[in-house]
């Protein structure tokens, strides 16, 4: 067997409405509803399935938990551009701009906190 790409992955989350503001409003993802009304975050090619924490849709992970993810972004906008983006919003720069390595190579990242405080890098490629 071998892994071509991600499709998709799940965040659980304490308040729906707040990540998809986050989400939507902020990074510039779209909210998309399939199945019933489920919710999900989609970005070129991907998407982010949104569980709401102590609803989460069966199968899940064994432990769904707001705030333990550690997502890194490939941004199109300039690293130096968003800062003034983030300000406007009062979102707070945890670290950054620092180097970092990513899937096919050099990053430069800064790091946010989502409404659940899941860690977010945001990166232009180098």
């Amino acid at each position: 067997m071998k892994v071509s790409h991600l499709d998709h992955l799940v965040l659980t989350v304490n308040n729906l409405q707040a990540s998809i503001d986050f989400y939507c409003g902020i990074l510039g993802m779209e909210l998309v509803e399939f199945a019933q009304g489920r919710k999900a975050l989609k970005f070129g090619s991907q998407k982010i399935n949104l569980h709401l924490y102590k609803h989460e849709y069966a199968p899940h992970a064994d432990y769904p938990t707001p705030g333990s993810a550690d997502l890194c972004f490939i941004i199109e906008d300039k690293i130096t551009r968003i800062h003034k983006q983030l300000a406007e919003h009062h979102i707070e720069i945890v670290e950054g701009p620092v180097n970092r390595t990513g899937a096919n190579g050099h990053l430069i990242s800064i790091y946010i906190r989502d409404p659940d405080n899941n860690l977010i890098e945001l990166s232009n490629s180098l």
